[in-house]
């Protein structure tokens, strides 16, 4: 099953950033966990392939962010490492997911999907200064 995630970054000095990213499921249920650990995968084999430019990098701590977006991207380590992180960084609640205009909070939650579900990953920066 082919399924759309949109990434929306919110806070970044330069205003919003949205990233899409392209999977294919091999089953219409999933839980959180795997469907983050799936779209961290394709971004890092995109990303690898030259085929984009940057992770989309919500789950990364707001100064990394910040700096490799200020640098051009973000350098992923090893796939499984990328995966737990992001996994630990939904957990720590430094993201949410959004199902069809629904917020997920539990990662062993199964989800039934399909192509039309329409899928957020969104992660809002702390305002800076004030």
């Amino acid at each position: 099953m082919q399924l759309t995630v949109t990434t929306i970054l919110y806070g970044l000095p330069t205003g919003q950033r949205t990233f899409q990213t392209r999977l294919t499921l091999p089953t219409e249920t999933v839980t959180v966990q795997e469907l983050i650990a799936y779209k961290i995968r394709q971004e890092i084999a995109e990303y690898t392939a030259k085929q984009r430019p940057c992770l989309s990098g919500e789950y990364l701590p707001p100064e990394v962010l910040l700096s490799a977006l200020a640098a051009g991207g973000y350098q992923p380590g090893a796939v499984a490492a990328e995966i737990a992180r992001a996994q630990q960084a939904f957990a720590a609640r430094a993201f949410m997911i959004i199902i069809d205009n629904r917020r997920i909070t539990n990662a062993e939650e199964v989800l039934a999907l399909h192509p039309e579900t329409r899928v957020e990953f969104i992660k809002i920066l702390p305002l800076v200064g004030g």
